[in-house]
């Protein structure tokens, strides 16, 4: 086996130290089951460590579709039951030649970004169906999964909010979307998003990937729990039909090994409060089984204080 791979996207790392297997192969191949790819996961941890993949990183692996079109489009078919998207169909070739695009000139700067190929691609494919005018991204990082929606966005004579606490990720997210073109259409905004988001009108797309930190004497901040100070923040903005999209909306073991076992068990912990929120805001919730996890949500009439 290889030395450590260190790479710009954690799918990057993952898969280029994991190609070489002949198991993990045959399981993108299609010709090993999951939950069998899974165990043998499991039968390689120190193996697997010693080629830098932490446990997070291995396990993830399992989550990974045989065929992210086919993934996506099958995601898109569920949203459109919903009534959450009108349609199930995307511009397959436009969000390739994007892609391409962005694999060879994207700076992740030393940084890595947990979104996985097919979740680029949901964001993609459903902001080409819902065509928001006016999305804004709270903890957009560096802007890496917000590239994805903006082409839709243009499409549509809209314009994109990134927010995010840190002032380091937002100069790169600046940089990496002038050098594809899409600088006009943004604003970055370098803020707390529960403060900034009380300043927010008519939002018809609030993408929500924060994250406190672990340490935070406020348990509401700590982690992905700041969701619900986040949301609770933002709903006042959002008017009847407009979506709510969070990343790392892992809920589901489709393995069943322990691993996500233990993680389901630390966000329904941590989603507490925000999933009582979203019961009451939110009419329609569908969450799709991609790598990390995506939650769509749809916001209902009742008024809430920002």
């Amino acid at each position: 086996m290889t030395a450590t791979v260190r790479l710009a996207t954690a799918y990057a790392v993952i898969d280029a130290t994991l190609r070489g297997y002949a198991e993990y192969r045959n399981f993108r191949n299609g010709l090993m089951a999951r939950a069998d790819y899974s165990c043998w996961v499991e039968s390689r941890f120190d193996e697997l460590a010693e080629l830098g993949l932490d446990r997070d990183k291995q396990n993830l692996s399992t989550r990974f579709p045989v065929d992210d079109h086919a993934f996506v489009t099958n995601a898109l078919e569920l949203l459109a039951e919903d009534g959450l998207v009108p349609g199930s169909d995307y511009p397959v070739d436009a969000f390739d030649a994007l892609a391409e695009r962005v694999a060879k000139g994207w700076d992740h700067a030393g940084r890595t970004t947990f979104i996985f190929p097919e979740e680029a691609r949901l964001m993609f494919a459903l902001s080409h169906q819902v065509r928001p005018r006016n999305p804004v991204f709270l903890g957009s990082y560096y802007g890496y999964w917000a590239i994805w929606a903006l082409p839709a966005v243009a499409a549509a004579g809209g314009r994109v909010t990134l927010v995010d606490i840190d002032e380091g990720v937002m100069s790169l997210a600046e940089r990496n979307i002038a050098a594809l073109g899409y600088s006009d259409l943004v604003d970055f905004v370098v803020a707390d998003a529960s403060e900034y988001a009380r300043t927010l009108r008519d939002v018809d797309l609030c993408v929500l990937d924060a994250e406190g930190p672990l340490d935070a004497p406020d348990p509401d901040l700590r982690d992905k729990a700041i969701y619900y100070p986040h949301t609770r923040a933002t709903s006042h903005a959002l008017p009847p039909g407009a979506l709510l999209v969070a990343h790392n909306v892992l809920l589901d073991n489709p393995t069943g090994n322990r691993y996500f076992a233990g993680r389901i068990a630390d966000n329904k912990a941590q989603f507490a409060k925000w999933a009582a929120h979203l019961g009451e805001f939110y009419d329609v919730h569908r969450v799709i089984p991609t790598s990390e996890g995506v939650g769509v949500y749809r916001r209902n009439g009742l008024p809430c204080e920002g």
